[in-house]
């Protein structure tokens, strides 16, 4: 075991992008998956594939716009919906919500940019 304070952040800093995306995708996962069906935009008949695209998009947005609210650049981010939705059967009108969902959580925790930001920049808005 190390004790070295240093030590997570240089095994992170190790991730291959591939690793470093995985690792995003098993975080946004864990943070959202389990309460999806009780969230107040849920729409039955939906699954975490539908959703999954709609977090992921909300908190990358957040990250690349930081320092915005959401309801400055609302209009943008759906706009950009359909490029970001990937195989997602949500329109931006179901989305919405996790998406503002996500950005919430990614402003209240201040996380640091996810890999998968770099990954998905051919969807930044203008």
């Amino acid at each position: 075991m190390h004790n070295d304070p240093h030590h997570t952040s240089s095994v992170q800093q190790d991730l291959t992008p591939a690793d470093a995306a995985v690792a995003g995708e098993e975080a946004l996962e864990a943070q959202f998956k389990p309460g999806l069906a009780q969230a107040p935009y849920y729409s039955a008949g939906r699954h975490w594939d539908d959703y999954a695209p709609a977090y992921r998009y909300g908190r990358d947005c957040r990250q690349r716009h930081a320092g915005r609210r959401f309801d400055e650049i609302e209009a943008q981010l759906e706009h950009g919906w359909d490029a970001a939705r990937g195989h997602s059967r949500l329109g931006w009108v179901e989305a919405r919500g996790a998406v503002e969902d996500a950005w919430a959580r990614a402003t209240a925790s201040n996380d640091p940019p996810c890999p998968s930001t770099t990954r998905q920049s051919r969807h930044d808005l203008d």
